[in-house]
Formats: structure tokens, sequence, C-alpha cells
């Protein structure tokens, strides 16, 4: 079988591992390389952090990813280093499923022209650059205002990401495969200002500048005053490889200790 391998390069402990797990799947016959599109499987080594850096890599290749648990909570992996093998069988025997999960597309507007695009698996944050200062936003839904946001910053989530720092900020969870996806204010100065799922491209206008725009916390990039992003569910996604059902309340119970 031909696989990719990803992982966190920077932790000495897991780049050591991945490289002897390359040298055990080449001995038991598989052809270990470089990730791409001929790929049977892409496994990535570390916590969700390194799933989000593959996921932006392995949708391009329409790839499933075989997630390994060596990082921290692990909200996405499926399987330990341990499971490595039976995971590979299973998978060549055909007994698995894809678990295909949608992405966010992001479209960045400065005047006529289009200055950014870009996908995010997790989420679209928009935040400040200065610790102590707020920033001042406008949403916008079929061209008619829907919000006015004065706070510490805006994040957009898919359902993936509703786990992750919508969560932390008190918005509400989604089902994984929701066709919808989340907008929620960080630190909102405004009482009334809330969650809000939409299933409707939503554009956020920066009415006062010194915002950084951040996508799964892997790339980022510099907004100005007056620039308009424009946010809503792709027709991409990633897919992951799962040996079991993905119970998303059964991981929130254990991991997140919900409910």
């Amino acid at each position: 079988m031909r696989l990719g391998i990803i992982y966190k390069s920077e932790d000495r402990l897991i780049a050591g591992t991945a490289q002897k797990l390359a040298r055990d799947l080449k001995a038991a016959g598989h052809n270990v390389t470089t990730p791409n599109s001929r790929c049977r499987l892409i496994l990535t080594l570390g916590g969700d952090g390194t799933i989000l850096r593959a996921a932006r890599l392995s949708y391009k290749f329409k790839v499933p990813l075989l997630t390994v648990h060596m990082g921290g909570l692990g909200l996405l992996s499926e399987i330990t280093l341990g499971e490595v093998n039976a995971a590979l069988k299973a998978a060549a025997q055909g007994q698995c499923t894809i678990d295909e999960r949608r992405l966010l597309k992001v479209e960045v507007r400065r005047g006529k022209r289009v200055i950014k695009r870009g996908i995010a698996l997790n989420d679209a944050v928009v935040g400040k650059r200065d610790i102590a200062r707020t920033i001042k936003l406008e949403a916008f839904l079929k061209g008619r205002l829907a919000g006015e946001y004065v706070a510490d910053g805006l994040i957009v989530a898919t359902p993936t990401g509703s786990t992750a720092y919508n969560y932390a900020v008190g918005g509400p969870i989604l089902p994984i495969h929701s066709p919808a996806f989340v907008i929620s204010p960080i630190a909102p100065h405004r009482g009334a200002n809330r969650s809000i799922i939409l299933a409707e491209p939503v554009t956020v206008r920066v009415k006062k500048g010194g915002v950084l725009l951040t996508l799964d916390g892997q790339e980022i990039f510099k907004l100005e005053e007056g620039d308009l992003l424009t946010a809503d569910l792709s027709r991409e996604s990633v897919k992951f490889l799962r040996l079991k059902t993905y119970d998303l309340w059964e991981i929130l119970r254990t991991k997140l200790y919900w409910g």
C-alpha cells in the first residue's frame, strides 16, 4: 500500500517515532513516500494541530487521513500508535468507512480586488493585533446588516470546528455533518451579541484596523479597515478513515468532560 506520513517535525520524539514507523512500514512491504495524490492513505502523527495542517494538504489530493494520536486532546484522532498495523490491514480489507468533513472557504476583498482566498477545517478567526484594543466589525447576510460587533474578535467555525475555539468562547456544538456553520464573537462588549448558526454566506466588514485573519491557526493574514471577508461552507471536504463509529458525544464526555 502506498502511504504518506505527516508528523510534527519540531517535536524530536514524534519525529523519531515517525521515522521508525516509516522504516517498519517499508519492511512490511508498504511503499512510504512524500504525501501525494497517488497515496492510498496519509498517516498523521501528532495532535489536532498536525491534523489541521495535514487536512490543508490532503483535501487537494482527495486522499483519506488515518490519524494517529500523539498529542493533546486528539478530538480528531482515530487510533493509537500501537493500532497502526491493524488499521492498515482493516483498510486493505475494506473494513472501514470514510468520514467526510466539509471545509470553510474564505475570500477577502479590498476594494474591487480579491486579495486572499483560503480554506479551513476548523475555523477562520478575525482577531485583534494589539492585546489591549478591541476591534469593530459588521456582519452582513445577503447584503443586509445582521450584526455589529465591538469585541476581541469573531470566529467563523465549521461543524468540525464548533468543538474548538468556538466551544471555548461558549458557542454551540453543531452535528459534525451539519450543512450549517456558526459565527461567535470573542469577548463582545455588547451583552446581546451571541453566536449565530448560518446556512448561507456571511460577509464581515472590518470597521477598525489592526486586525488579523487566522485560518486553522496555520495561516495568518493582515486585514485593513474596509476589507470584506466572505465565508461559507465549501463543496470541498477532508476525508478521514474511520475504523469505528465516530461518536462525538462520547468524545466530548471523555475528553472535554462535557455533560
